[in-house]
Formats: C-alpha cells, structure tokens, sequence
C-alpha cells in the first residue's frame, strides 16, 4: 500500500513562522525546490530534516505526526 501524507499544516507553519520557503530553506540547508518535492510526496523526509524542521518550527516532538505523517485523504 502506498500511503501520501498531507502536509498542508506543515506548510502553512512555515509561511507562518518564515513567509515561505525560501527563508525556511536556507535555515534547514534545503532549496525551496526540495522542500517542495517533500511538500508534494515526490521524496520523503529523511528523519533529520524531520527533526531539524520541527526545530525550526518550534514542534512539539509528540506533535511532529500531525505535521509530517497525517495521510492524506483521497476521494473516488
């Protein structure tokens, strides 16, 4: 089973917390076109960029699912 992860709120804390991707990006070590390939399921997170953003972002450890591993839901 392949699983897609919705990470609109992960997202919109970082526009919150940065204004976009950029700033959030040179922060993490990412570029904004990586950041967007893991925003949009086309790779995955590693757990140190995990741990790194939830950092930045200020996210609660117990809370870091919500923002990284909430299944997307997909209507037929």
């Amino acid at each position: 089973m392949f699983i897609i992860f919705n990470h609109e709120k992960l997202e919109a804390r970082i526009n919150e917390m940065y204004g976009d991707m950029v700033a959030f990006g040179k922060l993490l070590g990412m570029t904004k076109q990586r950041i967007n390939s893991r925003l949009k399921g086309a790779t995955e997170f590693t757990a140190t960029e995990i741990e790194k953003a939830a950092d930045l972002l200020k996210i609660d450890p117990v809370e870091i699912h919500k923002y990284f591993f909430e299944p997307k839901v997909i209507r037929r």
